[in-house]
């Protein structure tokens, strides 16, 4: 059993530490989210010991987006951060898509098949530049791979999405 801090609040947030217990004859990783701060952080165990303990996800674009990014869409991006972390890189740019979807719901796109809804965003009501049209058709092509199709998605190329995601919502919420 291993008491740990957030590194966020180090614990002044809470009344007590964080317990991980580890069984002698297996490997833990995952995320820890402390419920004082909100802060998610990974944990390696093995054998009962803490083997690695990072301060914060490798990829942490969300902490990037726009204040006026709603709190729905800002949820997904972190999810598509947590599937990264994972190595669920379909799930990750899948996540990348809905993310890019609900941003155009938000801004009064009627709710139909994506591509559709981004011609009608950058066509119809000008609400995306030809660059930021570009991206969010790219955010598309990626996500519709993770969702519909048998293809890998390369762990660069999921981050690369989460980027552009984060990217493009800041881009459009101007």
């Amino acid at each position: 059993m291993s008491a740990i801090e957030c590194p966020v609040c180090q614990g002044k947030e809470r009344t007590e530490s964080i317990i991980v217990e580890c069984d002698r004859r297996a490997k833990i990783t995952g995320i820890i989210q402390c419920l004082a701060c909100g802060h998610e952080f990974p944990i390696t165990m093995r054998n009962g010991h803490i083997r690695k303990l990072d301060t914060a996800l490798p990829i942490l674009q969300s902490d990037k987006l726009a204040s006026d990014v709603s709190p729905d869409i800002r949820e997904d991006v972190k999810e598509a951060e947590r599937c990264h972390y994972h190595q669920c890189y379909k799930a990750c740019v899948t996540m990348c898509r809905r993310a890019l979807q609900l941003s155009l719901i938000d801004k009064g796109i009627e709710d139909k098949p994506l591509g559709k809804m981004l011609e009608d965003a950058h066509k119809v009501k000008k609400l995306l530049t030809d660059d930021t049209y570009t991206q969010a058709k790219s955010i598309k092509h990626f996500g519709d791979i993770g969702a519909h199709r048998q293809e890998a998605i390369e762990p660069e190329v999921a981050r690369l999405v989460i980027y552009t995601t984060v990217l493009m919502l800041n881009e459009s919420s101007k």
